[in-house]
């Protein structure tokens, strides 16, 4: 029944999102253009750069959100309203404190603003105005809307999503009428988002209130409380380290581009990733509340159906992780010559290795899911090796070879860390399970995917060379695409379990719903 019900959850968060990530697509994409051209690139650049910089100071979060995500599973499986509560009321009284630490540390950022950006084309008031913008939004997060982790781990994403996409939507609507129609430029832009964060507030608490009435403050005293709740405590020191690698494999890669490159590099890489990030995006669609399902899972102790489960997720991911990076290495040239022109594309060895980094991150999810729901962080020394294999190869490589320097660097952080020690990691203390298998079915699944995409591409460069019309050159790399797609599935059919249990699942799911 349990089963039935986080199935019946995931194919309700998965439809949700993906409707909303259809229309996310249409609104990202128009939108991008329309900022390209009427605030510049490097006006873009800077506001990545003053978000990167944001989530910098965010590390004083400490970790406490995916502390407190992987505490709520239990309570949520037996229905503890009352511990549910108590959770959710120490994670305000920390978030609290964490907001006071941010202030500060923004106050020390504002004063070296003039340092961090002596030259920029819209200056320095709205600099200071964006960080501000910005600013608020964490703020709003840890004073107002913390409890939405209830949402997430509750498995009720689908219940929210559409109030805060709308909100979204809406904001950049309005954004791209005020730059083209009214012609407010720069301070109309940064005044809406301002507006969408506020207006997110209060559709998260609205949404809060109405699914879980009963959620009320624990009158308990903190010190009571936080004693009471003293493992937490060490899991979020934990997860502090754990954060800090985090951080500096997904945001450190803008600073140090603008630091080696240039403001406007930060620009044409964000292009590339914005289009990345929507695959990725689509993949989590595809696996929604995924993480969830796997906490609530681990919860109920049955290990021979825990470890079912992983493989069958383990192989599906891969394949479709493997099909959207076939697909972005296919079409994202040109794709980038026709949405925003030529000068914008970067080079196939840049995008061979943001593709490396990518697969990676897409499929780290299914061992970092049972990681997080067996509440494996004591392992504080991996995300430091972590940070320092990818900070130091990044800025040593960037210095040599510019932006594929940086992305090599943060690739091999990647493989040191997330391809060898994670899975081991966890197979060996959650899984109770030998990390061997594991590397074996990796090893097996990468050479069917890599060969068949060796051997597809071949194809592709084939038909490229048979015409110099665009539009046939699509429709060929189309063909190329859904026949690695079909080669790979059958092969996978063939020697893995996991594919064949992926399928049954999907056969089983469909019949009910027929």
């Amino acid at each position: 029944m349990k089963e039935a019900s986080r199935t019946k959850r995931t194919l309700q968060n998965s439809q949700v999102s993906l409707i909303l990530f259809v229309i996310q697509i249409f609104v990202g994409f128009y939108s991008r253009k329309v900022f390209l051209d009427e605030l510049s690139a490097e006006v873009i650049g800077l506001n990545t750069t003053l978000g990167n910089i944001l989530s910098f100071l965010n590390l004083a979060e400490l970790g406490i959100g995916i502390a407190m995500a992987t505490s709520l599973y239990k309570p949520i499986n037996a229905d503890d309203k009352e511990g549910i509560c108590e959770i959710l009321t120490v994670q305000g009284i920390l978030y609290k404190r964490i907001a006071m630490i941010l202030c500060a540390l923004a106050a020390v950022v504002m004063v070296a603003m003039p340092w961090i950006f002596p030259n920029t084309e819209c200056g320095l008031p709205y600099v200071y105005v964006a960080f501000l913008v910005f600013l608020s939004g964490s703020l709003a997060s840890y004073l107002w809307n913390y409890r939405e982790v209830l949402i997430g781990a509750d498995q009720k994403n689908f219940k929210l999503m559409p109030w805060i996409h709308g909100i979204r939507y809406v904001k950049v609507g309005l954004q791209i009428f005020f730059l083209l129609v009214v012609n407010l430029g720069i301070w109309g832009w940064i005044a809406l988002e301002f507006l969408a964060s506020v207006a997110s507030v209060f559709a998260i608490n609205h949404v809060i209130k109405k699914e879980y009435p009963w959620l009320h403050k624990v009158k308990t005293p903190a010190k009571e409380l936080l004693s009471k709740y003293s493992d937490l405590m060490t899991k979020t020191k934990q997860l502090f380290v754990h954060k800090i690698g985090s951080f500096v494999l997904e945001q450190t890669a803008p600073l140090i581009i603008y630091a080696l490159v240039s403001l406007g590099m930060v620009a044409y890489y964000g292009n590339y990733m914005l289009i990345i990030g929507y695959v990725a995006t689509l993949l989590n669609v595809i696996f929604e509340g995924m993480g969830a399902s796997i906490g609530n899972l681990v919860a109920e102790n049955n290990k021979k159906h825990t470890l079912e489960v992983f493989w069958e997720l383990f192989t599906a991911r891969l394949f479709i992780a493997a099909l959207a990076c076939y697909s972005i290495y296919v079409f994202m040239e040109p794709f980038i010559k026709l949405w925003i022109g030529e000068q914008y594309v970067l080079p196939t060895s840049t995008l061979l290795l943001m593709i490396m980094g990518v697969f990676i991150r897409m499929t780290r999810s299914v061992v970092d899911s049972f990681k997080n729901a067996y509440q494996l962080f004591a392992d504080v020394w991996s995300p430091i090796v972590e940070a320092c294999l990818n900070l130091g190869c990044s800025l040593l490589f960037g210095y040599f070879w510019g932006l594929n320097g940086i992305l090599l660097g943060a690739n091999i952080s990647l493989i040191v860390i997330v391809l060898i020690w994670k899975p081991y990691y966890t197979f060996r203390e959650g899984l109770k399970s030998s990390s061997a298998v594991y590397f074996a079915q990796y090893a097996l699944h990468l050479l069917v995917l890599v060969g068949v995409a060796v051997a597809t591409s071949a194809l592709m460069l084939w038909l490229d060379s048979k015409t110099d019309n665009i539009w046939l050159s699509l429709v060929y790399r189309a063909a190329t695409v859904i026949v690695y797609a079909i080669a790979v599935y059958a092969i996978l059919m063939v020697v893995t379990p996991g594919m064949r249990k992926f399928t049954q699942r999907i056969i089983n799911i469909l019949h009910r719903r027929l």
